[in-house]
């Protein structure tokens, strides 16, 4: 691999061992942290060592990698069962049948009933399982032909696997860590939501630390946000960032329901989309710039997943290079409103949320941005505390973005949105101005 390569995967959280300096030994009352299980299946012996030969000095968040390693998938079966915090599984599809891979795939998601191990495919026979049906119809992470998979490209997809299980393993561990709190104070209910109160406290600090700031200057572009819980943790969620010199994204999505759940639904959002810019920076991967492909991306995570939750987004690119603005609307509303000298309007593409159809409508817009303009995106719990029907409440939103788009704390204080006691909906504005 080019050194220089290495550089940019490894940078942060990624480090290789030293052979030159001893092995960093562990304090005299710390236990040291376990080292990753990745199981290798793969009736090739020779993939199996070129696999190790790649991750054995790998280490992310200070563990190292472990191998287990199964040569059908049979074997995969008895190893799954021996090793229950296997956190990937690098899977051949043919082996000692055409089809074993697929069929081992099958037994861990239905019958271990394990959804948090992520699942990489890789064959070096793609036509026994297409990529497209393989990704539609079966529970994986992702599918790799051997002949692509170099090695810079092995270690990126067994990290950001690992990232994301162990995003998983935390969430699944805080639930049953709330669900076991709550068995054990069901008869005594009043210390109950004291305890599920602070629970929530700390569930908001972790929130709002991976929220932006609420002041953010990208290029020639100012970013503002506000967000109103309506109650301690949030459903709604925004982030803006920039993707490189030329790129800057950002969003505004609105998860159903309220409370725990739905901000958990919001980390896995932005997990998502901050895996996105990496992998663009990594590999030149376009899917960040493409709002269709993204939407639809989470389209189909939600539904795998099976969270039980859906979220209106709109997700936006700005191309500072040629001043354009590409976006797509799923189901968010009231629509951005976008002022810029004496025209007043919102920006009406819509589609439909995702998480709810397998064949969701989401298409990209664009429009050329003037030399100065300000846009604002509001969440509908906005229009739940404006008086007058929805053309009152959409004009009075045009209006005072016109007469006060210089500042949000200005905006906000004109829609009076502190004046209200107990929100009957999260409230989150992001105003873009340039």
């Amino acid at each position: 691999m080019n050194p220089q390569d290495d550089e940019l995967v490894f940078a942060d959280e990624l480090t290789f061992a030293d052979e030159d300096k001893a092995p960093h030994q562990p304090q005299d009352n710390q236990e040291p942290e376990k080292a990753w299980k990745v199981l290798v299946v793969d009736d090739e012996p020779q993939v199996h060592t070129v696999t190790k030969l790649v991750l054995r000095d790998l280490t992310f968040k200070g563990r190292k990698i472990e191998f287990c390693d199964a040569y059908s998938a049979a074997e995969a079966k008895k190893v799954l069962a021996e090793n229950p915090d296997i956190c990937l599984a690098l899977v051949d599809v043919v082996m000692e049948e055409d089809d074993a891979g697929l069929h081992l795939v099958e037994y861990i998601r239905d019958i271990m009933n394990n959804k948090a191990i992520r699942i990489i495919l890789r064959t070096g026979q793609p036509g026994y399982a297409p990529e497209k049906e393989v990704i539609i119809d079966y529970d994986i992470n992702d599918y790799k032909e051997k002949t692509e998979m170099s090695a810079q490209k092995l270690i990126t997809c067994v990290i950001t696997a690992i990232r994301n299980y162990e995003y998983i393993d935390a969430l699944n561990k805080l639930t049953a860590e709330l669900e076991q709190k709550v068995a054990d104070r069901v008869a005594e209910l009043d210390e109950s939501n004291r305890k599920l109160l602070e629970d929530q406290e700390a569930g908001k600090k972790l929130q709002n630390k991976i929220l932006p700031k609420p002041e953010k200057e990208i290029g020639p572009y100012l970013f503002s946000s506000r967000l109103f819980p309506s109650l301690v943790l949030s459903g709604d969620f925004i982030d803006y960032f920039s993707i490189s010199s030329r790129y800057i994204g950002f969003y505004m999505a609105d998860v159903s329901g309220h409370g725990i759940s739905s901000a958990i639904v919001t980390v896995l959002l932005k997990n998502f989309i901050d895996n996105k810019v990496e992998k663009f920076a990594l590999w030149d991967d376009q899917t960040v710039l493409n709002p269709q492909e993204i939407c639809t991306r989470i389209n189909s995570i939600l539904l795998r997943e099976n969270l039980g939750k859906y979220l209106t987004i709109f997700y936006g690119i700005i191309d500072m290079e040629t001043n354009t603005l590409s976006y797509a609307n799923c189901g968010q509303f009231p629509y951005p409103a976008f002022v810029s000298g004496g025209e007043k309007k919102f920006l009406m593409e819509k589609g439909t949320p995702v998480g709810l159809f397998k064949s969701p409508v989401i298409k990209t817009s664009s429009i050329q941005l003037p030399e100065h303009f300000c846009m604002l995106l509001s969440s509908d719990g906005l229009l739940d505390i404006l008086d007058g029907d929805l053309d009152a409440k959409s004009s009075k939103i045009l209006t005072e973005l016109a007469e006060k788009g210089d500042s949000l704390e200005s905006l906000v204080e004109s829609f009076k949105v502190q004046q209200h006691g107990n929100l009957p909906d999260d409230i989150t504005f992001m105003l873009i101005r340039k």
